[in-house]
Parts: C-alpha cells; sequence; structure tokens
C-alpha cells in the first residue's frame, strides 16, 4: 500500500488504529471536579491567578497529567483547548463572533462547523460564551460537529448539556465521507487536526530529479519496507502540480536549488563513489489537499479556522517529517521510523503554513460562486431571516476573503482575554506554550 495509506490505517483503523484504540484527550478536571475553582462559563479549568509563577502552573500541570495518564487504559494527550479552558476557546469565540457581525450579521446565521471535536470542550467554550456575552449571536449560531470516532462523539454529546441541545448536531463520519453540500456561509473551524492527516512519501532520483512514491511491503517475517516506485497516485500527482504553480514554493525542500539548475552538475555527482541515488525522503500532505477539496465542493461558502504545529523537534529523517511516538511508563518514546506496528503509535506532522496558504487558493480559485449575482427585493427585510441561496450572493466576498497567518501568540494577543490566565508574576501560560504552532484563518 502507498505510505499515506500505511500511516491513515495506523492512525485511524477502527479495529487497531491508534486514535479508535490508544489515544485520550487530556481532561485536566477529570480528577479534580471538587478541588477547582468554578470559572465564569461554568467549565473548571485550571485557576491561573492563584499561581505564583510558570513553574507553579508546570508543576500543577505534571501532577494532574500523571494522575490522569496513571489511571487511563489508553494514551493520553493534552490540547491548548483543555489546558486552557474556557479562555481558549472563548477567545475562538471571540474571533468567530467579530468576524461574524463583520460579515454576515444579521442575514446569515452563524453556522459553525468543527472537525474532530475532541472531548467538546471547544464547543461547550465557544457556545457559553456566546449565551453570556452576545446573546444576540447565540441566537443565530448552529454548531455542527464531524466526528470520525464514535467513543468522542458521545463524550461530545454528553458535553453540549441541556443549555445547548438545540444548538449543536453531531455528526458521526469522516470529514471525507461528507455527503451534504451545505450551501450558507459557514466558519469551518479545525484545531490540532492538519497533523494527523496522513502524509505521502517522496523521493528523488538524484540524476533526473524524477519523483518516485513510497510503497510500504510487508515481509515473510512481518517487517515493513519502503519501496519506491514511478508516481501514478493521482492525489500525490496532483498535489506536485499544484505545489509547483505556487508562487513561492514550487520546488521540492528535497531538492537542491544548485544542482537543479544544472543537469550537468547533477550527473557529474551521481558518478561520484558511494553516491546515494535518491534525496532524502519529502513527506507530502495529499490529505491536507483532499481536504481542502472537500471544503471545496461541499462547504462553498466557508471560511477557515485552523490551528496546528508548524515545527516540531524528534522528528524521523526527512522533509515535512513526522513525529513518531509512543507512552512507555509516563514517558514519551520517539522512533526513527513511521513503520511501527500500527495503533501504538502517534504520528503527527507539522504543517507548512505558507504552502497551505498557496494551496488553499490555487484550490479554491475559480470554484467561488458570483460576487455579482443579486439579491431579492426584500433580502434586507428586518421581519425574516433569510435562506442563502446556493449562487451565494452577497456573501460570496465573505468566503473569498484571502488568509492570514498568525503567530500562536499573536492570536491569542488580538482576541483572547489575556487577563483570565495570567499568573501572580505577570507570566502568561496561555501565550507562553505552543510556540511551535500557528493559526490560519
Amino acid at each position: 500500500m502507498l505510505a499515506r495509506d500505511f500511516i491513515d490505517d495506523s492512525l485511524y483503523n477502527p479495529n487497531y488504529g491508534y486514535f479508535p484504540t490508544q489515544a485520550e484527550i487530556f481532561d485536566p478536571d477529570s480528577l479534580h471536579s471538587e478541588d477547582v475553582a468554578s470559572v465564569e462559563s461554568g467549565q473548571r479549568g485550571f485557576d491561573f491567578g492563584s499561581l505564583r509563577r510558570g513553574s507553579d502552573f508546570a508543576d500543577e500541570l505534571a501532577r494532574r497529567y500523571g494522575e490522569s495518564e496513571a489511571g487511563a487504559r489508553r494514551q493520553v494527550w493534552h490540547t491548548p483547548t483543555e489546558l486552557f479552558k474556557p479562555w481558549y476557546a472563548r477567545a475562538i469565540a471571540r474571533f468567530l463572533s467579530s468576524e461574524y457581525r463583520l460579515s454576515l450579521y444579521p442575514y446569515a446565521d452563524l453556522t459553525i462547523v468543527e472537525i474532530g471535536a475532541g472531548n467538546g470542550t471547544l464547543m461547550r467554550g465557544i457556545l457559553d460564551y456566546l449565551a453570556q456575552q452576545d446573546p444576540e449571536v447565540y441566537d443565530r449560531t448552529r454548531y455542527r460537529i464531524v466526528e470520525i470516532s464514535p467513543r468522542l462523539a458521545a463524550q461530545q454529546k454528553r458535553q453540549i448539556g441541556p443549555e445547548h441541545a438545540t444548538k449543536v448536531q453531531i455528526h458521526q463520519s469522516s470529514i471525507f465521507d461528507w455527503q451534504e453540500t451545505v450551501t450558507e456561509p459557514c466558519f469551518i473551524v479545525a484545531l490540532e487536526v492538519l497533523d494527523n492527516l496522513a502524509h505521502d512519501v517522496v523521493r528523488y532520483t538524484l540524476e533526473t530529479h524524477q519523483p518516485l512514491q513510497c510503497v510500504v511491503a510487508v515481509d515473510q517475517t512481518g517487517d515493513f519496507h519502503e519501496l519506491y516506485e514511478p508516481v501514478s497516485d493521482p492525489d500525490l500527482k496532483r498535489f506536485l502540480a499544484l505545489r509547483q504553480a505556487t508562487p513561492t514554493s514550487s520546488r521540492s525542500p528535497a531538492l537542491n536549488r544548485f544542482l537543479s539548475a544544472s543537469p550537468a552538475l547533477r550527473k557529474l555527482r551521481a558518478s561520484m563513489p558511494f553516491a546515494p541515488n535518491l534525496t532524502l525522503p519529502e513527506f507530502a500532505p495529499t490529505r491536507a489537499v483532499a481536504l481542502l477539496d472537500v471544503l471545496r465542493e461541499k462547504f462553498p461558502l466557508h471560511r477557515l479556522l485552523m490551528s496546528d504545529f508548524d515545527a516540531l523537534t524528534d522528528t524521523v529523517p526527512g522533509f515535512n517529517a513526522p513525529v513518531v511516538q509512543t507512552r512507555y511508563d509516563g514517558q514519551s518514546v520517539a522512533c526513527s521510523t513511521y513503520l511501527v506496528s500500527q495503533g501504538f503509535f502517534d504520528i503527527f506532522f507539522p504543517t507548512n503554513f505558507k504552502l497551505l496558504k498557496e494551496l488553499y487558493a490555487l484550490v479554491m480559485q475559480d470554484h467561488r460562486t458570483d460576487p455579482t449575482a443579486g439579491a431579492s427585493n426584500d433580502f434586507f427585510s428586518p421581519t425574516r431571516r433569510r435562506a442563502l441561496s446556493p449562487a451565494g450572493g452577497l456573501f460570496s466576498g465573505f468566503a473569498s476573503q484571502k488568509l492570514k497567518i498568525y503567530g500562536h501568540a499573536e492570536f491569542l494577543t488580538r482576541y483572547g482575554e489575556l487577563e483570565k490566565t495570567q499568573l501572580k508574576d505577570g507570566s502568561n501560560p496561555m501565550l507562553e506554550y505552543y510556540q511551535n504552532t500557528k493559526f490560519i484563518c
């Protein structure tokens, strides 16, 4: 099978994949329901204002994480949504509310589609914030979750509570299996999703720079091996063609730009004794491009909000390479290859956000609706809500806005309530943690 399919199977196979069988999202309150002060939203979390300095927060986090992991049957991993609840979710809510009021209110509802909602903490935090701080927007809000995991979908249902029961709809499926075309404007929210989308593995011949795709084979002893062949997979071909068309990222990072410009130098290098015949592997984000295709076809009037890692340490060899790790005896154990026993290891990738932005523009171009489409005579009547026509009409401008990339702290400084996560010494863990992540919106 293709390396992409091997990685996808390792992570998502319903019978033995890592996420269905091993992974659990850390909830800092799972063992501390009584001794943690409630916060305004009704969700609990760390009492940041009572902690003196960053080391105190780190100690408290380590203590809770250790206790949670000790009692878990699965591998526990943490997210900023959980560590900084509800304030992280409230920052997302403030972004959504602001952009909605600027672009759509009051002529369309606020439709939020969250891909991979984890424990449901982000959903609950967003809805709590809107209900308390912006009831007019809350009245117009619809929240849809697309969740591949039956276990997490059940957890999300419990998180909704009676307060928001009429607002939330959970679709238990993969986003890649989505069938409905959502014709109204909507916000697509995907936090910590890109990093676990499977990638293809590509290597290039040093003399001709021909790309070769990787397939994974299993020998008679059960060991995995990489085999390389000319690129034939249509998804990988499309990614390579799209990247070639981007303004600034047309060449693979695996290819030396000086050698690329000189066939004679490439031939000379290939003829040298002990010279390798292939470049180091490049991990190509073909599933991320497939996700963009789904958004283009099924959510034609969407706005994007994504956040994920833009850099990682302890990766396997290669370009845009993943971290492959598991937990053993309370410690993270990194591996040097993705060819590991399926289901026991997390495999997560960094995202090149500059490339993602350029790929997004290419995928979406010529697929937006006609911006000159007219509205009916009573469109601006305040007496009834307007259902958006499939043509998109005046809302096509909402969907065609160019993406911006923000650093983690930059986004949270703009939209967060920073005083809520500030410690006594003035430091702020919500800004200081996850510095290797970015937002794109």
